[in-house]
């Protein structure tokens, strides 16, 4: 892709839903955890799906968090937000009509996030929030990419079928735009942090970023490998596009687990481990 064209330009006649005010009035509060737990509550769908998720497995909180206040408390003002972003993201494409099962692709997605979260904390990774995040975000460029075009499902099956693993390049040749610059786009739009965006561009070109020693954020690289990991385990080929393969794994697990600092036994255990923290609930 030329770099010299925009991202508006390449996203052209491409939806990417506006930040809601709910977002910007979280940020004009600051610190305020009163204020803040105050604006959340305003709306009570997003609040009880707030404290729903929260007090999943994937967080591991001993006692059961009732209110937003509270779960602003113990959890943090980043945790809190960044969910509750997931949560309004969903809610602003539920409208966008498309061939895709929505309620599957936000299903697989909720997937990832929860076993990624539980990669980090199997392994003492302190970035567990962050791994959620991505889980949950990592793929939201695929509705609107489905909204734009109406043989997108198809072409996305297609593209995962690829031997060689290269599922964006299927995409891209197909529509001069695939679902990860869309999704890096609206990352961007909603304000995650730097480093999220940038998972959400590359998280299709893992082997690159492994690769590139100018890179220097072992953040960003962990955080790939963590995503990478947590879509295999979830099968996220067959939920998504049908494949009974995960091709991209097979050609990227290597460097993937090299970095981790992972082997291929180890990299089982920690399935099992995943399965067994999470009742298979994923």
């Amino acid at each position: 892709m030329n770099s010299s064209i925009s991202d508006k330009q390449v996203l052209e006649g491409i939806y990417i839903p506006p930040q809601p005010g709910l977002i910007e009035q979280l940020e004009r509060c600051g610190a305020d955890l009163d204020k803040i737990a105050d604006v959340i509550s305003i709306d009570p769908g997003v609040s009880a799906a707030i404290i729903k998720i929260v007090n999943s497995p994937v967080f591991g909180l001993v006692n059961k968090i009732g209110s937003i206040p509270q779960a602003v408390v113990m959890l943090g003002v980043d945790r809190v937000t960044s969910i509750l972003k997931t949560l309004l993201l969903r809610k602003s494409m539920s409208d966008i009509t498309s061939r895709l099962d929505m309620q599957l692709f936000w299903q697989s997605s909720v997937s990832v996030a929860c076993v990624a979260s539980t990669i980090c904390r199997q392994l003492n990774l302190s970035m567990a929030d962050e791994a959620y995040t991505l889980g949950l975000f990592h793929n939201c460029g695929v509705p609107v990419m489905a909204a734009r075009y109406s043989n997108y499902q198809q072409v996305m099956e297609f593209a995962y079928s690829r031997e060689d693993g290269r599922i964006t390049s299927e995409e891209f040749a197909n529509f001069g735009v695939h679902h990860a610059a869309a999704g890096y786009r609206i990352a961007r739009v909603w304000n995650l942090p730097k480093v999220l965006c940038l998972a959400v561009k590359n998280h299709h070109s893992v082997a690159r970023v492994l690769d590139d020693s100018s890179i220097e954020s072992p953040t960003l690289k962990t955080l790939l490998c963590v995503l990478k990991m947590a879509e295999h385990i979830v099968n996220l080929p067959e939920k998504l596009a049908q494949s009974d393969v995960d091709f991209e794994w097979e050609k990227i697990s290597p460097r993937v687990l090299e970095f981790s600092g992972l082997s291929e036994y180890d990299f089982e255990d920690l399935e099992d481990a995943v399965h067994y923290t999470l009742n298979g609930d994923y």
